[in-house]
């Protein structure tokens, strides 16, 4: 069975160790969208590795991994991160990437800053260039990995775009970003490179049709859906199963299974509503018990309850088979736990997700408490073993959204996870 692996919240779910944890299971692992501004934590031994282009999977000797085409790659970053991996002795002559995966550009990152700075409403970007990027794709503008890995043709695309785009970041007071002072850098990566670009919309339906076995890993998570999420104060790409069908060029037909991650509380970085937020004495305790510092950037996560209306939009959307249910360990040694249930707006009670920020941001949650179960979890093996609480909070879970949870996460280790009803 081929398998979607998301998230089901603002990223930063733990898709990394879910994907790592069930890689060794597939033929193929795809990263289906997104860019260098993702960062999944993964082990390699007792080594951590966060991984921003590569996927997940690429630890996996017998598996075949695939940047697909709706991901927009930085080619000096992902020489540096290629770098990394060889250097750990990982062979990674199995790595595909897709000629059709648009480049992020010095003067993509740079109009990202004076984008960012100019704007009357903050979105919080890393400021690395995706969106630019991604506004090119639409606007029909984009340069694409073969063109890097084409010398000849590399200048002719970029020159024009360069000298274009350089009007708009003096415009805004930015430095202009001179060719000059990348062009060989990028065509130097686009050597690096070259042995691994290939078309992937032929090599995926391929090995789809010779019944090859597929994870598909995606970037960030539903809620930033430039689409779906919380607009506008989302990311550039489609996160949701919907960006796997566009990212990949495989039919509807390759979707076997959905498994959507999701912290057993909440996280978000940047702006943008967050309507279970807490901003006390206990946001920061979990933040620091959950290392809430993202894995890109370092800026520390912002901190909240479970939210079960935004979990039940998310599982909705994508049509969730499952749920890997990560960081319940995080929640070890509450008193209360809380999850918002409802939500109170305009006088009433509701639980419609309203994705749009201007509704969002004025909703109040409606909570329901829950008794801490005050016992370390991260060593237990058996989902038995689990302090009676700890089983009731996961049972309400399951209630709620009629979605089973088939994996718990209480720990980062590999190990430290507990595949429901396996014992």
């Amino acid at each position: 069975m081929n398998i979607v692996v998301l998230g089901l919240q603002w990223g930063d779910e733990g898709k990394g160790k879910a994907i790592d944890y069930l890689a060794g299971n597939f033929d193929v692992i795809v990263r289906y969208q997104g860019g260098h501004n993702a960062g999944h934590t993964v082990y390699h031994g007792d080594r951590k590795v966060i991984l921003h282009l590569l996927p997940s999977g690429i630890f996996s000797p017998s598996t075949v991994s695939v940047i697909a085409s709706s991901v927009v790659i930085n080619p000096i970053h992902l020489v540096s991160e290629i770098n990394g991996i060889l250097a750990l002795g990982v062979g990674l002559d199995k790595l595909v990437i897709s000629e059709l995966a648009p480049l992020i550009l010095p003067f993509h990152q740079q109009l990202d800053i004076v984008f960012e700075e100019s704007r009357y409403l903050k979105i919080g970007t890393t400021k690395r260039g995706i969106g630019p990027a991604y506004e090119d794709l639409a606007g029909r503008r984009a340069v694409f990995m073969r063109d890097l890995v084409d010398e000849n043709d590399f200048y002719h695309q970029v020159k024009p775009l360069s000298e274009y785009y350089n009007k708009i970041i003096q415009a805004c007071g930015g430095a202009p970003v001179l060719i000059e002072s990348y062009l060989d850098d990028y065509l130097a990566a686009g050597r690096f490179l070259k042995p691994y670009v290939r078309n992937t919309i032929y090599l995926l339906n391929r090995l789809h049709e010779e019944r090859k076995s597929f994870l598909f890993e995606g970037a960030q998570g539903a809620l930033l859906d430039i689409s779906l999420g919380t607009y506008p104060f989302v990311t550039s790409s489609h996160p949701t199963v919907g960006g796997v069908l566009i990212g990949t060029g495989l039919s509807h037909k390759a979707i076997g299974k959905v498994i959507g991650i999701s912290k057993a509380y909440a996280t978000r970085v940047g702006e943008g509503p967050f309507p279970t937020e807490l901003k006390d004495a206990t946001g920061d305790r979990l933040r620091e018990k959950g290392d809430e510092y993202g894995s890109t950037t370092g800026r520390p996560r912002r901190v909240g309850w479970l939210d079960m209306v935004a979990l039940k939009y998310a599982l909705m959307v994508n049509g969730v088979d499952s749920i890997f249910l990560t960081k319940l360990d995080v929640l070890d040694d509450l008193d209360e736990i809380r999850v918002a249930v409802a939500y109170e707006l305009d006088g009433a009670q509701t639980e419609i997700f309203e994705s749009h920020h201007n509704r969002l941001q004025k909703v109040r949650p409606v909570y329901r408490a829950f008794p801490g179960w005050k016992k370390a979890t991260s060593g237990i093996k058996r989902e038995n073993d689990l302090p009676k609480e700890t089983r009731d909070y996961l049972r309400f879970i399951e209630e709620s959204t009629r979605v089973p949870i088939e994996y718990i996460s209480i720990g980062s280790g590999r190990d430290q996870t507990i595949r429901r009803n396996s014992e």
